[in-house]
């Protein structure tokens, strides 16, 4: 491509960014420095939009970036290293929200979330989710009371479950040993996908009493195991889509705020990150329908060894894509120290 269809295409792109307005060759035949006329600037941008890098806007003569001009153009920036993590003045204050010294790491990404929509004037979406379980490292029932037990759990992951259990029967100090024996012989190192057939093979070994302790603690361990698979979704700024005069259509901003409603669809767009540290997706490159006019840019982070996610953006594809990317950057770059 020509250098200076390269600077028509970014300068369209910039402008319709900032304003939202179709841009014509004589708007930019007058308010930037091309030194070629009207008519060659427009010859320009019909070779462009041939290559499906602009498209014609339906109210007026102008042209608008496609989706292809935004991948272009972000494709440019990242390749060129133009995307730089630029100073901010508040960035101390950042830091100390996000200190995993002070704060666990739930309120980390809680507060990363909410700092991440204030400074893109976004809406900001983060899904964490912990490390699985995947099986089981130790396992021992220590006596409380007469009519008391404290189960202990240990995951592979570091989980510990430190759980009471309640007796509505004796149980003589060789029936818990007998017991934790047992539970530790054939649950320990067992994938968690198992515990069900595991427990069921011990209790047709033992008396009814024994069996009723046993639902109990399948109970509780399954109900914990569920709990750490579980993800949490965060979602701030919903509000800022009312800065883009596109939704002043009501309709259209009830559509974009339906969308975070349901759960499935944000997981879908912020857990197909597979580890890697940026995904840019623009409009039609979306394979979510409601969001084929829009762009969604993630980055993977890791608080710890037990709490990694997704966090990102949603936005109109004429987001500002330099700023945007760049304090995506910092903030997943802190989530990471």
């Amino acid at each position: 491509m020509k250098d200076r269809r390269m600077q028509i295409l970014f300068t369209i792109i910039n402008s319709y960014i900032l304003g939202g307005e179709p841009v014509g060759s004589k708007a930019l035949a007058d308010d930037y420095s091309f030194d070629v006329s009207a008519a060659t600037i427009r010859n320009d941008m019909s070779d462009l939009e041939k290559k499906g890098l602009l498209k014609k806007a339906h109210t007026s003569s102008g042209r608008l970036p496609s989706d292809k001009g935004y991948r272009f153009f972000v494709d440019y920036l990242l390749e060129n290293g133009l995307i730089n993590e630029r100073p901010r003045p508040d960035y101390t204050s950042l830091k100390d929200s996000l200190d995993k010294r002070y704060h666990n790491a739930t309120d980390i990404v809680s507060s990363a979330t909410k700092i991440l929509a204030g400074i893109t004037n976004l809406t900001a979406v983060s899904v964490t989710y912990k490390n699985q379980i995947k099986s089981i490292a130790n396992i021992e029932m220590l006596r409380v009371s007469e009519s008391s037990l404290l189960l202990i759990v240990v995951y592979d992951n570091g989980f510990i479950v430190n759980d009471l259990i309640r007796l509505n029967y004796g149980l003589e100090d060789e029936d818990l040993e007998f017991l934790n024996r047992l539970l530790q012989r054939d649950l320990i190192g067992s994938n968690i996908l198992d515990l069900s057939d595991k427990i069921r093979k011990i209790e047709e070994k033992l008396n009814l009493n024994y069996k009723y302790l046993l639902d109990i603690i399948q109970t509780k361990m399954k109900n914990e195991s569920d709990k750490d698979s579980k993800k949490e979704i965060k979602i701030e700024g919903l509000g800022n889509i009312f800065r883009f005069k596109e939704f002043d259509d009501i309709v259209k901003a009830k559509e974009f705020i339906n969308l975070f409603e349901s759960p499935d669809i944000i997981t879908d767009f912020l857990t197909d990150n597979n580890d890697k540290s940026l995904v840019i997706t623009i409009g039609e490159e979306n394979e979510i329908d409601q969001l084929k006019e829009n762009t969604i840019i993630t980055s993977y982070f890791k608080v710890d060894e037990n709490t990694i996610g997704t966090i990102g953006v949603v936005g109109l594809t004429r987001i500002n894509y330099k700023e945007v990317i760049e304090s995506i950057k910092l903030v997943s770059d802190l989530l990471n120290q």
